[in-house]
């Protein structure tokens, strides 16, 4: 866990309003001539500091200040509480082949470098590089431009690091004051959002964004394996969703905590579905399941809309299904909005404690299984051993066998033996480990039996008190 990230005090929703509010490009280019502050649906003012696109890697983001109100108006602080980068996804008819082909297929699906250089053709005294002449392919047509003298190569990286290094520059703005600078973004925006919040030891609010653990260098994702990064990137995710949960298995997990918007468990039924035949049937269902429900909108599962997100009073995400509960995807369980979220105080109810004790005891019963099959393995070995033996034994003295004697059955078994039991009978398997294994499991199941007893005397003792409380009051 890291101590130097700091947690903004803004709800999930800002963050959704904000995500919304990156595809607008042409309104925030306006409010950034104008210097008027866009006013998200929760009444929180935002003054757009700088717009920063890239027509030839398809990165579109803009960084934004949180406005203060005074005497009923709002004003731009020298001094914000909070600056927010966001970053707009795919967009394919604007950016096909920045947003398509380079940052979804050769970073996201693939997991090439986002740090990979490309080159592109530019006038020599071009100012402004944000759009250049095209990709170099080395054309007989761009060798003679650049024989000429009037155009030289630039570098590009993908538009995920080019997110990366704006954050990282925002950051460097805002060092040393107690402006909290984070992040946030939808499908790839939420991915760069996510990707730069680690890189940068920051905050982050994605939704519906695919999995970027695999761009990061081996120690961060040890870090991120590890849950330093759990209580400070949230990702919010439609479990139906191919985008955000998995185009093809289901992703394993997101930078930080993956929070599903509903019981995940039709969905994982679906997909289970679209994966069984052979491997052929399998990619036609999920394309036909990709095309039906992210092309064609029938239903829309992954567009950051009312359908897919919504929220609570107090702008915490909710279940979209009207459950009271949403799916914690690292712990496996449905928990409340505010839990979740991690905002202010946790409510605990009767209730939630329940639930969470029955999913604690469904844990400990699957411990409990494990920990009988491995005390029963030897039962397995030894007849598995025996079964061996015999077999071989019949063999002795015969065919192709018939040089072998039983005590060379004996000795080859006994060379391989990792161990012997206390009769000299051969072992194929760590018993050190074995036991150290068993151990664990029993530690284990002893702690979460003590939690779960904790858990069952919260629920218990809330309804005592609250049934106390009713009889004083007399209702």
């Amino acid at each position: 866990m890291s101590e130097n990230i700091k947690i903004p005090n803004l709800s999930d929703s800002t963050y959704y309003s904000l995500s919304r509010n990156a595809y607008k490009y042409d309104q925030l280019k306006e409010k950034l001539k104008s210097n008027t502050p866009i006013v998200t649906e929760n009444k929180i003012g935002w003054y757009v500091e700088r717009v920063q696109n890239d027509e030839d890697t398809g990165l579109d983001s803009v960084v934004l200040l949180q406005a203060e109100k005074k005497n009923g108006k709002w004003v731009k602080s020298d001094n914000p509480k909070n600056v927010v980068v966001a970053f707009a996804g795919t967009d394919l008819g604007k950016d096909p082949l920045g947003d398509g082909e380079q940052a979804d297929v050769n970073n996201i699906v693939l997991g090439n470098n986002p740090k990979e250089k490309t080159y592109y053709v530019v006038k020599k005294d071009v100012k402004d590089t944000s759009k250049t002449l095209g990709r170099y392919t080395g054309s007989m047509e761009q060798t003679a431009m650049l024989e000429s003298g009037d155009y030289k190569l630039i570098t590009k990286t993908s538009q995920i690091d080019q997110a990366d290094k704006l954050v990282r520059e925002v950051k460097q703005k805002y060092k040393g004051t107690s402006t909290i600078v984070s992040t946030t973004g939808h499908s790839l925006g939420g991915a760069e959002a996510e990707y730069s919040a680690v890189n940068n030891d920051i905050y982050a609010v994605s939704f519906n964004s695919p999995s970027i653990v695999k761009l990061h260098s081996e120690e961060k994702q040890k870090e991120i394996n590890n849950g330093k990064y759990d209580l400070y990137i949230k990702s919010f995710v439609n479990p139906e969703d191919m985008v955000g949960a998995g185009w093809w298995d289901e992703f394993e997990r997101h930078n930080g905590t993956t929070i599903y918007t509903k019981d995940p468990s039709v969905a994982r039924a679906n997909r289970e579905e679209r994966m069984d035949g052979n491997w052929v049937q399998q990619v036609g269902k999920n394309a036909g399941y990709f095309i039906k429900t992210f092309l064609l909108h029938n239903p829309d599962t992954h567009w950051v809309g009312n359908d897919n997100f919504a929220f609570d009073e107090n702008g915490n995400i909710k279940n979209i299904d009207g459950n009271k509960l949403v799916y914690d995807k690292n712990l496996k369980a449905m928990l409340p909005a505010e839990v979740v979220s991690g905002s202010g105080a946790i409510k605990v109810t009767p209730e939630a404690a329940k639930q969470l004790a029955e999913k604690v005891n469904a844990i400990i019963n699957d411990l409990r299984t494990m920990k009988r099959e491995a005390e029963n393995a030897y039962q397995e070995h030894d007849a598995a051993i025996n079964d061996l033996k015999y077999d071989t034994y019949r063999q002795v003295g015969h065919g192709l066998y018939d040089q072998l004697t039983l005590d060379d059955v004996n000795n080859t078994l006994n060379d391989l033996a990792q161990s012997f039991d206390k009769k000299g009978n051969p072992l194929f398997y760590d018993v050190d480990a074995e036991a150290a294994y068993i151990a664990s499991l029993q530690d284990t199941i002893s702690d979460l039996e003590e939690i779960s007893g904790y858990l069952a005397q919260i629920a218990k003792d809330f309804k005592s008190k609250d049934k106390m409380l009713a009889n004083w009051l007399k209702l």
